[in-house]
């Protein structure tokens, strides 16, 4: 896929991002120590009427979640490079063609591949551990995902299910420095006022930036989740804002997702759109 139609792709999330920042805010406040489950886990069913599925909502199944796994994480060859989740079946080429149709052109493999990957972004477990890949990938046999291979995936700038090759974890030309930020290490300025981190963590930050490719497909292949009916944002939200949370979503933030469905309405309008896609921002959003 060309360099330009990778930068339209991700392009389209940007403002979708903005929202994020501001809804998590507000949803901290709410305390999210709960986990998820599917939506149809509770108490056990009894005989009577079947329950109507819980708002938002959608089936996974199993045959879903080994679809998904046939998935692969490819490396997006533009300014700084990022890998990105290229659905089974088709090439990087295909997937952005078919990401830039957007929503002129009806595709189910498209509309289920949102399906299913939000769903794991939103509720599937992911851990650190050792990772044996077969076949192998990229001539690996295996892979060791770290706590901050963990940390990485989180806080990427995600778009479109792939990690924004130009600024791919923040806002800083040199993206080391970013890394370098989310995982806690010093960042210290020069005489000028810039940011630096010296030499020998830039180099690391370099190597552990190209190891994330071997992490995202550890996440492919791993990434715990079980059949059932999950709660996931609408596809043009899902994946313009979605991010793999690498631990099921709280029971507060499904919540308060749907209560902000139900004020929605069905209507399609600028003001429905703009407030799902700021509910499905702070759906995403790390706690």
């Amino acid at each position: 896929m060309g360099e330009k139609n990778v930068r339209r792709i991700h392009r389209r999330g940007a403002l979708a991002f903005s929202a994020a920042s501001a809804a998590s805010a507000l949803l901290a406040a709410s305390g999210c120590g709960q986990r998820s489950a599917p939506a149809s886990a509770g108490a056990p069913a009894t005989a009577g009427p079947a329950a109507s599925p819980a708002p938002g909502s959608v089936a996974i199944t199993q045959e879903d979640i080994d679809w998904f796994r046939r998935s692969t994480a490819e490396w997006i060859p533009c300014e700084s490079g990022a890998p990105g989740i290229v659905p089974p079946d088709l090439s990087l080429e295909q997937f952005g063609d078919a990401l830039e149709a957007g929503d002129t052109t009806a595709s189910p493999v498209i509309d289920r591949f949102v399906k299913v990957s939000a769903a794991f972004f939103l509720h599937a477990s992911f851990a650190p551990g050792h990772y044996g890949f077969l076949p192998p990938f990229g001539k690996r046999n295996a892979f060791d995902v770290t706590d901050e291979h963990i940390r990485l995936l989180q806080h990427a700038n995600w778009r479109t299910f792939m990690i924004d090759c130009k600024r791919p974890y923040g806002d800083f030309t040199h993206y080391e420095i970013d890394m370098a930020d989310i995982l806690g290490l010093k960042v210290t300025k020069d005489a000028k006022g810039y940011a630096q981190i010296g030499s020998d963590a830039e180099k690391r930050m370099d190597a552990l930036h190209a190891d994330m490719l071997y992490a995202l497909q550890a996440y492919i292949r791993f990434a715990r989740l079980g059949p059932g009916r999950y709660v996931v944002p609408e596809r043009g939200f899902a994946q313009t804002v979605g991010r793999p949370l690498c631990r099921p979503v709280s029971a507060t933030r499904i919540a308060m997702y749907q209560r902000a469905l139900a004020a929605a309405g069905p209507r399609p309008d600028t003001r429905r759109t703009a407030a799902l896609n700021e509910a499905a921002a702070a759906l995403f959003a790390l706690d």
